[in-house]
């Protein structure tokens, strides 16, 4: 229900190790982070596990996060689901907000009233930090009522939190919020504005959302050649109900429509996301 699947999260741990080494390159003085970094990179995983677990039982909270990154996904050690909670833990008590995260997604993952409120917990702490994932990953919670008491104002208010931080996931609810005037009036000129955020980042659930709005709309809101941009985007991404809607664009296009979509789809590039 957080729309964030146990691959996507070890994907994120294994990008997180990488940011982070980069802060701490410019401290000399913790030789054994930066040996256990390039250990990891030369596929030495052992000997990084070797250096990072010394620094984690020193209590560096950088270390015991990628240690237990290490333990959750089985990388040069048997997977160990009670080590991944247990370094994650001791990160996430000194506030290192993807482990605070990452461990709220275990416990999700897991189900059950107490570990939803359990991930509720550190998903609170993360977000009230300004951690976007978990602004989004809370704000879901809220509005299905799992390990906190349902409620869409407090989701709404976390949504747009992360949206205006860059969230794209977020920004995508946000549509289907103001497309449905959940907790807010419903405006379709907003709903639209999220979805293209989304879009534009290259979501192609939310350039889905742009073919189909395109496609049917009236007035300013209806543009075939940009529909079929959008919808051009999202099948090169696999989406195979925009492949429909394609499909049926192309029978009542002209040749110089579609060449444009099609040049327009040619150079898109996703705009950076600011959201963490």
């Amino acid at each position: 229900m957080t729309g964030v699947s146990p691959q996507r999260r070890h994907c994120i741990a294994r990008l997180f190790i990488a940011v982070l080494v980069l802060l701490c390159l410019t401290e000399p003085a913790r030789a054994d982070f930066i040996e256990g970094w390039r250990a990891y990179q030369r596929g030495e995983f052992a000997t990084a596990l070797q250096h990072w677990t010394k620094l984690a039982k020193d209590g560096d909270p950088i270390a015991q996060y990628n240690v237990g990154v290490m333990y959750d996904e089985g990388t040069g050690v048997n997977r160990d689901a009670a080590k991944v909670v247990a370094w994650w833990s001791k990160a996430a008590d000194q506030g290192h907000q993807m482990a605070q995260h990452n461990l709220a997604l275990l416990f999700i993952e897991r189900g059950g009233e107490e570990n939803f409120a359990t991930a509720a917990y550190w998903l609170k702490r993360a977000a009230a930090n300004g951690f976007a994932r978990s602004q989004y990953s809370l704000a879901k919670m809220y509005a299905a009522g799992l390990g906190v008491e349902k409620d869409n104002k407090r989701a709404l208010a976390l949504f747009l939190k992360s949206g205006n931080a860059g969230f794209v996931k977020a920004q995508y609810n946000l549509g289907k919020i103001y497309r449905d005037g959940i907790e807010v009036e419903a405006d379709p000129d907003v709903s639209l504005d999220w979805f293209r955020k989304a879009a534009n980042q290259g979501y192609a659930k939310a350039q889905e959302k742009l073919a189909r709005r395109f496609a049917r709309g009236t007035g300013e809101n209806s543009d075939v050649t940009e529909a079929l941009k959008w919808a051009i985007l999202a099948t090169q991404q696999g989406r195979s109900s925009a492949q429909n809607i394609l499909n049926d664009l192309r029978k009542t296009m002209s040749r110089r429509q579609i060449a444009e979509a099609e040049s327009r789809a040619k150079a898109f590039r996703p705009v950076s996301a600011t959201g963490r």
